[in-house]
Formats: structure tokens, C-alpha cells, sequence
């Protein structure tokens, strides 16, 4: 009976890991960038060069709140975006149907920069719970995707269960290559087991109104601001206050002392709302004025159980409150559960080899693999690249670069599946590591020449993306130097 178990188990784990994983890993690497979305946003902008601690002046905010005010008469819902200690710039943004864009004004005159168009590290927030599609079709996949995953790490603990104490303690990668990659993937399971099982729930509970039948709006709460209405006909001027410095004080007392983080604006109103980063409770707190003349029509507090409890879900998932160090903690335990779930892949394949390599579609599963796991680096880099080498003033680079991202990531896959179908995997395997290494390796110095500028002023930050790509490089010349021959 428990040897049934744990066979059905065992399929269960496989077949639904497999189907799964294909995608899996694909949310959870843009997932793990999204951590520093923000940062990376501000590497593909090397033009906007704005210290950490520049002040915010009311000459600044009042020239936000004017151009906000331009942008909503010509029907685009804008909204202003404040300065915070990750990205000091003043922002007047709106919704383009994938991410959030829009201005970026300088905090200490409220000039506007000429930064670069850039998708920035927003295109992979929004491919990790959309895969790019927009609306609920793409966040639903994503959430049945993630129900996939519970059900596979929960399979997966049932039929290691009894002998994974072994398994681990007699870590053996020096022994068979089917062997090495087991007990690699059984320890990156055990490591990452909490990690990957919180984001999946909390993942799930964020977006529960795209799969229950009844929507919950008083309880889950959209990531970054209300959605965007659709584009209305010019309307005449909006009122406006003579000075948001005043506002923005008494929105902070009003909120417990917590910092602002945006403000939107509407014909009789505007209201100032609560930092993401204020804390692990991703809230929609805020705080109502009356426009012209200012005065409060109230303030809201969400402090129900269940509203309360869904914010920390919020909270846990996006990690907006994270300092620098669990920022990092997040990014590497994301990269764990990537791992874990590429070297589940590569297993299932493994194990099937000897009985249906010959098969065709066998041929493109192992095809998949490589454009998945492969693959998705060389279009992930790709991206980074076209950013520093496309012309800054072109006019939908931003787009473009998506472009690039989904043409070089679709070139991959057809290389990946032609090797593979004619017999070639581990050359497919070793030509695109290959791209990953000089991709990788080579961005820190395409940085340095094209922003030399960019440089000086935030050594830190550059040197943590170039660093990072080129760790990159040198793990995929180590995982090329390993790969044997063609399998038989």
C-alpha cells in the first residue's frame, strides 16, 4: 500500500514538475529579478544621476503636481510617484497597460530628465505574474502554474520523505551523473522548501480573485496603485492646491509617521497614500484632501483580521519593505528555487533517456529544456545589452527591447529543439552556455565604456548588476566544461 503511494506519488511529482516546470522557471528567474527591479530600472536610466539623500523641495512638487495636472487634462490618468531611499527620483506616471511609466523629474528643481526609454526591471515584475499578457488570462496561468508547484513539492516530500535524511547526509556529486543531479535537487528542495512553498501561497492569495468565483476588492489590493480608468476626453483643468508640502505632513501624521509613497489626483480630490516600504504590511492606507483648498476628508485605515492578514501576504511576496540584506536573501533563495526546479527537469529527461531518447517528442522535451534553461539567460542578458547599445533617442526602445528579449529567446528555443531533434542536445547545451559566457562576461565592460558617468555616480549599483552577469558568465563556462559527449 505505502509502495503504491509512493509511486502514484512519484508519477504525480514528475509528470506535473515537468509540464510545470517549463514555465516554473521561467517565473521564478524573472521573479528573483524583480527583487531589484528597481535597481535595475535605474542601471538601464545611467542618465539619471540623483543622490540617495537629495531633498525633496517644494519647488520640485509643485512642478510634478502641474504636469500631472497637463497629462489628466489631456485624459491620461497620471498619478506622481515620490522619492524613496531605492529610487530618489520624483516620478508623474501612468499606466501603459503592462508596467507603470511615465516622467522622471529631478526632487531638488523639479526639472525634467531626459532619461532613456527602458522597460527597465518592471518588464520582468510584469512577465513573473502575467508572462506578459495582460489582464487576468496571464495572472491566471501563473496562478494555475503555481497550484502545479505545491502539488509537485508536495509530492515530492511524500516520496523522499523516508529516506531524505540519507540522501542528504551522503551528498554524493562525485558519484554517478544521475546520482549527482539528485542529490543536488533533493538539496536544493530541502534548502529552499520554505521559500519556495511561501511564494507560491502568498503568490496565489495576491491574485485569489482571478480564480474564485466571487471577486474579493475590499480584501486583495492591487501592487502599486488603482488600476488605471480608461483614457478619458480632455477635461478642463483640475483644481489644485497651492502646495502639497502641507498635505504631505499631515498625510504622515495622519498615517502613524509612516512615509508617503504616492499621491493621485482626481477632479474634487487627492489622495496621498502610505509607502510600500513602510513596512511588511502592503497596505492601501491613505489619507483624502479636498482640492483647492486642502482641507482632510478623512483618513483610511484597513485594520480587519482578514484584510490585515492578506496584506502580509502582499507584503511577504513583493518584499518592498526588505532592507538591502533580506533584499539579497530573497534574491538568493529565488535563484535556489530556479535551480532547483531546472535540475528537476533535467532529471525527468535523464531518467527517460535509455527508454525514449529515440522518441520525437522525447527530442523536443529535451529541446524545451534547453531553451528554457538556457535560453531564457541568453534573452535575459540580450535585453541588457540592447539597452546599453540601442540608440538613446530612438523612439520606442522601450518596446524594442522587449523585442530583443522575446526574438533572441524564440531563437534559442528553434536552436535548442533542432540540435536536439537531430541528436545533437549536448552541442545545443554547449553552444548557448557559450552565448551566456561571452554575454555575461562581457557586460561589466560594456557598461564601463558606454557610462563611464554613470560609473562614478553609483559605483555600488553597477557594479552589483555587472558583477552579477558576470558571475553569470563564469557559471555557465564551468556547467560547459562539465558536459560530456552526445548521450547514446
Amino acid at each position: 500500500m505505502r509502495e503504491t503511494l509512493r509511486t502514484r506519488m512519484g508519477w504525480l511529482h514528475a509528470w506535473v514538475g515537468f509540464l510545470c516546470g517549463l514555465v516554473l522557471v521561467c517565473i521564478c528567474a524573472t521573479g528573483t529579478l524583480a527583487v531589484f527591479d528597481t535597481e535595475i530600472t535605474r542601471w538601464m536610466q545611467p542618465e539619471i544621476n540623483i543622490p540617495a539623500n537629495a531633498p525633496l523641495t517644494d519647488t520640485a512638487l509643485d512642478a510634478a503636481a502641474a504636469r500631472v495636472r497637463e497629462q489628466q487634462a489631456r485624459g491620461i490618468f497620471a498619478f506622481l510617484n515620490l522619492p524613496s531611499a531605492r529610487a530618489p527620483m520624483l516620478e508623474v506616471l501612468h499606466y501603459n497597460g503592462h508596467e507603470f511609466t511615465g516622467d522622471v523629474l529631478d526632487p531638488r528643481t523639479g526639472a525634467p530628465i531626459a532619461a532613456r526609454a527602458t522597460a527597465g526591471g518592471k518588464f520582468f515584475y510584469d512577465f513573473h505574474y502575467t508572462l506578459r499578457g495582460g489582464g487576468t488570462v496571464g495572472v491566471g496561468i501563473v496562478n494555475a502554474l503555481a497550484f502545479g508547484l505545491l502539488i509537485s513539492v508536495g509530492s515530492g516530500v511524500i516520496i523522499h520523505l523516508r529516506a531524505l535524511l540519507p540522501d542528504i547526509v551522503m551528498l554524493r556529486l562525485s558519484g554517478s551523473r544521475l546520482r549527482s543531479w539528485l542529490d543536488a535537487h533533493l538539496l536544493g528542495g530541502v534548502l529552499f522548501l520554505p521559500f519556495i512553498v511561501m511564494m507560491a501561497y502568498t503568490g496565489i492569495l495576491i491574485h485569489a480573485d482571478t480564480i474564485l468565483p466571487a471577486r474579493l476588492p475590499a480584501l486583495v489590493e492591487a501592487p502599486k496603485a488603482p488600476a488605471a480608468p480608461p483614457a478619458r476626453p480632455p477635461v478642463p483643468p483640475l483644481p489644485m492646491v497651492a502646495h502639497l508640502r502641507p498635505l504631505l505632513e499631515t498625510a504622515r501624521k495622519n498615517l502613524g509617521g509612516r512615509e508617503c509613497g504616492f499621491i493621485l489626483f482626481s477632479p474634487d480630490r487627492l489622495s496621498i497614500s502610505a509607502s510600500d516600504a513602510s513596512g511588511p504590511f502592503l497596505t492601501r492606507d491613505h489619507v483624502d484632501f479636498a482640492l483647492p483648498d486642502g482641507h482632510v476628508l478623512g483618513t483610511t485605515l484597513t485594520r480587519r483580521p482578514i484584510a490585515t492578514t492578506l496584506q502580509l501576504m502582499h507584503g511577504l511576496h513583493y518584499a518592498r519593505f526588505a532592507p538591502p540584506a533580506l533584499r539579497w536573501l530573497y534574491f538568493i533563495s529565488g535563484l535556489g528555487a530556479t535551480a532547483t526546479i531546472a535540475s528537476g527537469l533535467i532529471l525527468f529527461l535523464m531518467k527517460r533517456r535509455r527508454q525514449s531518447g529515440h522518441l520525437r517528442a522525447f527530442r523536443i522535451a529535451e529541446g524545451l529544456n534547453i531553451a528554457t534553461i538556457t535560453g531564457l539567460p541568453v534573452g535575459i542578458l540580450s535585453f541588457l545589452w540592447a539597452n546599453r547599445m540601442l540608440p538613446a533617442g530612438m523612439a520606442g526602445r522601450d518596446m524594442l527591447e522587449i523585442t530583443v528579449f522575446l526574438v533572441i529567446w524564440a531563437a534559442c528555443a528553434v536552436h535548442g529543439i533542432s540540435r536536439s531533434c537531430r541528436t545533437f542536445p549536448m552541442r545545443g547545451w554547449r553552444e548557448q552556455l557559450a552565448v551566456i559566457m561571452v554575454l555575461g562576461c562581457g557586460l561589466p565592460l560594456l557598461d564601463l565604456v558606454s557610462g563611464m558617468v554613470a560609473w562614478l555616480h553609483a559605483p555600488g549599483l553597477h557594479a552589483g548588476i555587472g558583477g552579477m552577469a558576470f558571475l553569470c558568465g563564469l557559471a555557465a563556462f564551468h556547467a560547459s566544461a562539465r558536459i560530456g559527449g552526445e548521450p547514446r
